[in-house]
C-alpha cells in the first residue's frame, strides 16, 4: 500500500492547485470580434504573407523555423537552470533535475497533508523522455494536464512561486525545452510511472 502511494505521489507530484487548471467547463465558441480579426489580419496574416507569397519567401522559412525553435528551446534551458527566473526560494527546475534527468532520492512537499499531519516524500523522476507520456492524468489536478501545466505544478509547490501565464514567452519556451528532453522517445499519451504498475 505504501508503494502505492508514493507512486501515486510521484504520478501526481502534489501541487496547489489553481482553479485554471482544474476547471472543467465545456468551451462555447465564440465567434471573432472586430478586434480578434485586426489581430488576424496584423499578426497572422503578415506572418503568413512574408513566408509563403513566394517562392523566394518560402526559401527562407526552413531556416527561419529551425532558428525561431533553437532559440525558444535555449531560453527555455535558461530558465529551467536559473535559481531566480522561476522560483522565489532559490531553487531552479535543475535543482531536482540537472541536466533534465534527476538527484534522485527523494523531495518533501513543503506543506504538510491535511489527512496525515506529515509532508509527503516522492522521489524525484528524470524528465528525460517525460514529455512523451503528455498529456497525461495527474492527481492534485484530478484532470489530464499539459506538459506546460506540470511545470506549473512544481513551480508553484517546490519553488513556491506563481505559475507561468500559458500565453508567456516563459511558458511556451520552458515547454519547448521540456519536450526536447523527449527527442527520439516514443510517444505513450497518458503512461504510468513503471512504479505504480507494480
Amino acid at each position: 500500500m505504501r508503494r502505492l502511494l508514493a507512486g501515486l505521489s510521484v504520478a501526481a507530484l502534489v501541487l496547489v492547485v489553481t482553479p485554471d487548471l482544474t476547471a472543467q467547463q465545456a468551451h462555447k465558441p465564440v465567434p471573432l470580434d472586430q478586434k480578434d480579426k485586426m489581430m488576424m489580419k496584423n499578426m497572422a496574416m503578415k506572418n503568413m504573407d512574408r513566408f509563403m507569397s513566394s517562392m523566394d519567401a518560402m526559401k527562407a522559412l526552413p531556416q527561419h523555423i529551425m532558428q525561431t525553435q533553437q532559440k525558444a528551446v535555449a531560453h527555455g534551458k535558461e530558465l529551467f537552470e536559473s535559481q531566480s527566473a522561476l522560483g522565489a526560494n532559490g531553487m531552479a527546475c535543475a535543482s531536482c533535475h540537472p541536466g533534465g534527468g534527476t538527484t534522485g532520492g527523494e523531495v518533501e512537499t513543503p506543506m504538510p497533508s491535511e489527512v496525515t499531519g506529515h509532508p509527503y516524500k516522492l522521489p524525484v523522476p528524470s524528465l528525460i523522455g517525460a514529455a512523451a507520456a503528455f498529456p497525461k492524468y495527474k492527481v492534485p489536478n484530478d484532470a489530464v494536464i499539459t506538459l506546460g501545466d506540470m511545470a506549473n505544478n512544481c513551480i508553484m509547490m517546490f519553488m513556491m512561486a506563481k505559475p507561468l501565464d500559458p500565453k508567456s514567452t516563459e511558458f511556451k519556451d520552458l515547454s519547448a525545452y521540456l519536450t526536447s528532453l523527449s527527442n527520439g522517445s516514443e510517444v505513450e499519451v497518458g503512461k504510468m510511472p513503471a512504479m505504480m504498475m507494480q
